[in-house]
């Protein structure tokens, strides 16, 4: 299942890239990507928030994993953002961006500061973490660099970059 989690990431880093050069390569106001696109980029940052919200209640109840507290920070981020995004999509509310937004940025922070912590040496000191469960302690690694702040920094990054680069006068969330 771990595995699976660390496709899904590198599925979500890759159109998150590829997104980024469609935005890069826009002229004016046309862009790279068709308008369907940009009228399904809300309902995918709403399945993207959804299916990563799960994902975590998974790895805590099912895989036994103890969140750490940079953990919870993003788990705050997430849970709400998730919510936000669905009921702001199935309810049309064209202003939802104004909070999501500022919410996935929140969470990209997080979950960069998270993965600074386990990757640099002299920042797994940090004492903003418990004994019990440590935020320098990398309980998931898989192709050499995805940990469970990564993944949750990929998600919070094509959800800014979805909500912000792919707006619609057509879609639900607008």
């Amino acid at each position: 299942m771990l595995s699976m989690f660390a496709w899904l990431t590198l599925l979500v880093n890759a159109v998150t890239l590829l997104l980024i050069i469609c935005l890069l390569r826009r002229n004016g106001t046309r862009s790279a990507l068709p308008s369907t696109f940009r009228v399904a980029a809300s309902r995918l940052a709403v399945v993207i928030t959804v299916a990563a919200s799960l994902g975590s209640l998974y790895l805590s109840e099912v895989g036994d994993l103890t969140p750490c507290r940079w953990c919870w920070i993003q788990r705050i981020a997430m849970y709400p953002l998730a919510f936000v995004l669905l009921i702001g999509w199935l309810t049309g509310d064209r202003l939802v961006r104004r909070y999501a937004v500022p919410m996935a940025v929140l969470g990209l922070a997080a979950s960069t500061w998270h993965y600074l912590l386990q990757q640099v040496a002299f920042l797994s000191d940090a004492e903003s973490c418990s004994l019990v469960t440590p935020c320098s302690v990398t309980y998931i690694e898989k192709f050499g660099f995805i940990s469970i702040p990564w993944m949750a920094g990929s998600v919070f990054l094509l959800t800014v970059i979805l909500l912000t680069g792919f707006r619609s006068t057509e879609s639900r969330i607008g």
